[in-house]
């Protein structure tokens, strides 16, 4: 950082405030009475005003619109840790479709996409499967990159393509998947899926039922030697 002249920089509109750099989205002027001082934001952020971004008046730079039809571009070198190529972002993942990396301060939180979507690289966030062509095809999904493909000796579950990317789905209880309507029907419809033929009660399990039934009804039982109500304990020889 350095200070900077302002009126001869034509740098500080006003005598107090904060201004962008006019060269670099990283960077802004911070101006006090009139003198001007460099300031930078965190590394892969960039200027969005006073009070506003994520942190220190800065917020991602797809955000603010950097690179700027200016001109204007990221002045500082990235500083990369693992999973992050800087150390505040959203960068997408190496091998996955539906999942992105958030970077704060060059920790790496892998966030997955709401169901359906895929994360869209150029416009950093998640997006329709339509809108991002460059999503890796899975093996799972090759034939058919957006539909239900069904999984060998499972009734329950199956896989859901979106966008040639895999996610394993499960059938609501006492549904199986039919690997020719490719969907959800009652099991008892669906080959090598039906439920187990349910055991007819016995004779003395009617019984017992019965006799739970009878004891259930019967009135309770009085207590030995309780007292009725109303009576009292004689005091004083009374």
């Amino acid at each position: 950082m350095h200070q900077a002249n302002a009126q001869r920089g034509n740098i500080c509109k006003k005598d107090n405030g904060l201004f962008p750099h006019d060269q670099y989205c990283d960077y802004y002027y911070e101006c006090q009475n009139g003198n001007a001082k460099e300031v930078a934001c965190p590394n892969g952020l960039a200027f969005a005003g006073k009070a506003k971004g994520l942190i220190q008046n800065c917020d991602y730079p797809h955000r603010v619109g950097c690179p700027g039809n200016d001109g204007s571009t990221m002045g500082q070198a990235p500083i990369g840790t693992d999973n992050c190529p800087w150390l505040y972002g959203v960068f997408a993942h190496q091998t996955s479709c539906t999942r992105y990396w958030q970077c704060w301060n060059g920790t790496a939180t892998i966030q997955q996409c709401p169901f359906s979507l895929l994360y869209n690289d150029v416009i950093h966030s998640c997006d329709w499967p339509d809108n991002v062509p460059d999503c890796q095809k899975h093996p799972i999904c090759k034939d058919e990159p957006n539909g239900h493909i069904p999984i060998e000796k499972s009734c329950g579950r199956f896989w859901l393509c979106v966008g040639g990317y895999p996610r394993l789905q499960r059938c609501p209880a006492g549904l199986a998947f039919s690997p020719t309507g490719l969907r959800c029907e009652l099991a008892q419809n669906v080959p090598g899926c039906e439920p187990p033929p349910t055991t007819p009660a016995t004779e003395d399990d009617d019984d017992s039922k019965l006799a739970n039934q009878i004891q259930a009804d019967a009135p309770p039982r009085s207590r030995p030697n309780a007292r009725p109500q109303g009576q009292f304990r004689p005091q004083n020889g009374k």
